[in-house]
């Protein structure tokens, strides 16, 4: 009798010690992992996930993304980079972006060469490949990637732009004419647009970014805004965004030390000036309300967040 109570005893306190550490767990919050190793890092982490689908090359096909974009691709549309035939699957690589925060995330920019901001309806990835091949497009032939306007109204001074990365200070350009095709365009109907694209832009390899764009500021008087870092820019290495309240434009200004400047600037407009960045693992950030103003200096700095209350505050500036 002794022994079944010693027994019961310790099963008791066994089952004691084992609710007071369950209790334990279930009231103390888990470990921060909010941790960056760079502010690359924190861009490579939560930039909008690439996109993976498949079309037959000989008869075609077309898919929607979760976002509403359409994409028909025609028949024989892809050839091999030395101009052979393409059978079998294809493998197309997507990813469309709508929202200022999704174009921050990407490290995009609505910033026309030589010619300032933009206001952007849609931007779109595109990448064909078979294997470990990359394809080309076939010049007779055209790939229509439909873009909600997503309950805006239509604007229909829009036009087809292609991304130049390779520039001093990346951004779009008007497609190139090719010698035998035509130039990518652009059309509308009731629920959005029509991007025609008739080539991939080189080089191949790194696949080709489109963008339905308004050069709204064109004749617009313009300015230089100096941006100064107040704290070490080796520190924290921060990136920084120019957003445009009134319109879906957004610039990456593609800092890389203390001090820059940006002289596509249009007066009078509001804007916020978006910092961050990273040190120790932990991420950093600020936003900066400003109107543009003649050859004016914007200081900024940033202070510790959470990757949460980044992006919340992000989706408000949309």
């Amino acid at each position: 009798m002794k022994k079944q109570i010693t027994i019961l005893a310790i099963l008791l306190l066994i089952a004691a010690v084992y609710s007071c550490k369950r209790d334990k767990t279930t009231e103390e919050p888990p470990a921060q992992t909010d941790h960056y190793t760079s502010t690359a890092n924190f861009f490579a982490v939560n930039a909008p996930a690439m996109q993976t689908f498949t079309v037959n090359a000989a008869t075609g096909g077309s898919f929607t993304t979760p976002k509403g974009t359409i994409v028909t691709v025609p028949a024989n549309a892809f050839l091999t980079q030395t101009g052979g035939a393409v059978s079998g699957n294809v493998t197309i690589q997507f990813k469309d972006v709508y929202k200022k925060s999704d174009m921050l995330l990407s490290k995009l920019t609505t910033h026309l060469i030589g010619g300032g901001p933009m206001e952007s309806a849609g931007m779109f990835f595109i990448k064909a490949t078979q294997g470990a091949n990359v394809l080309v497009m076939n010049y007779y032939k055209s790939i229509n990637v439909f873009l909600p306007s997503n309950g805006n109204p239509i604007n229909y001074q829009m036009q087809s732009y292609v991304y130049l990365s390779n520039a001093i200070s990346p951004g779009w350009i008007a497609p190139p004419i090719d010698s035998t095709a035509n130039q990518d365009s652009l059309s509308t109907n009731p629920e959005g647009y029509i991007y025609h694209l008739l080539q991939f832009n080189p080089p191949t390899d790194s696949g080709t970014w489109a963008n339905c764009d308004h050069p709204i500021y064109n004749g617009f008087p313009m300015t230089t805004i100096n941006f100064h870092f107040l704290d070490s820019y080796n520190d924290y290495q921060p990136k920084l965004f120019l957003y445009f309240n009134a319109i879906n434009a957004i610039v990456n200004l593609y800092n890389y030390s203390t001090d820059i400047a940006y002289s596509y600037s249009p007066i009078g407009e509001p804007c916020t000036l978006v910092a961050v960045g990273v040190k120790d693992g932990k991420l950093y950030a600020s936003f900066t309300p400003i109107t543009i103003s003649s050859n004016m200096t914007v200081n900024y700095s940033v202070t510790e967040t959470t990757t949460e209350a980044f992006l919340a505050h992000l989706a408000t500036l949309n």
